[in-house]
């Protein structure tokens, strides 16, 4: 019993020490792309649109130095699943590709990358700029659908307002015609009256002289 229990912790370290390399392999087979011994924050990646689109193919810009040797790159969606395709990869692993760089100088790198045809609204693309010593300086960036803008109609508008115009047109047209026809039928009768008067005046005085 002794010897059992002295061999018992030993047999749980060796287990656990075994899990742990299965564990550290399992990371490494998923994504052996994103092997690095230090990550250094930055900026200066860039697209040649930030706006997303669907089956779009977009050229991205990765700032590198001299000492880089290589550039890691991935694509993103919100549940942080490996979507598109990138064109020329040297080396491709399950979330990431690998371009290695020859002849490299201060400046970017630049590399396309297509957009799935799957309906997504925000992509981050991820950047590594890689140097011998396994040292990566990240950045990134982040690729959204424009939000579509409904424009109002104006149908009912415009024809509703020409039938107004009309009516308003025919209302004034109808009002100076009326007036003047008044105004003149009026003068008529002032201009006719005396003159009416004065005949029959002198019908019954001609009578008159007859009659007597």
């Amino acid at each position: 019993m002794a010897v059992l229990g002295s061999v018992m912790p030993s047999l749980g370290l060796f287990l656990c020490l075994g899990m742990l390399f299965i564990s550290a392999s399992s990371a490494n087979d998923s994504d052996s792309c994103m092997s690095f011994n230090e990550v250094i924050p930055t900026t200066g990646i860039m697209a040649s649109s930030d706006v997303y689109e669907d089956n779009k193919v977009y050229t991205i810009f990765v700032p590198v130095t001299y000492r880089t040797n290589s550039v890691v790159l991935r694509a993103l969606d919100t549940n942080n699943n490996s979507i598109g395709f990138w064109y020329r990869a040297d080396l491709t692993c399950n979330n990431s590709v690998v371009y290695f760089l020859k002849d490299t100088h201060e400046g970017s790198f630049s590399a396309r990358w297509r957009s799935p045809s799957t309906n997504v609204t925000t992509v981050e693309i991820q950047a590594f700029a890689v140097n011998v010593q396994k040292m990566a300086t990240f950045s990134s960036l982040k690729l959204k659908k424009q939000a579509t803008i409904t424009t109002p109609s104006y149908s009912t508008i415009s024809t509703s307002r020409p039938t107004t115009a009309r009516i308003l047109t025919t209302t004034r047209n109808l009002n100076p015609t009326s007036t003047p026809t008044t105004t003149k039928s009026l003068a008529n009768r002032i201009f006719l009256s005396p003159i009416t008067d004065a005949i029959q005046i002198l019908l019954v005085f001609l009578t008159s002289k007859l009659l007597f």
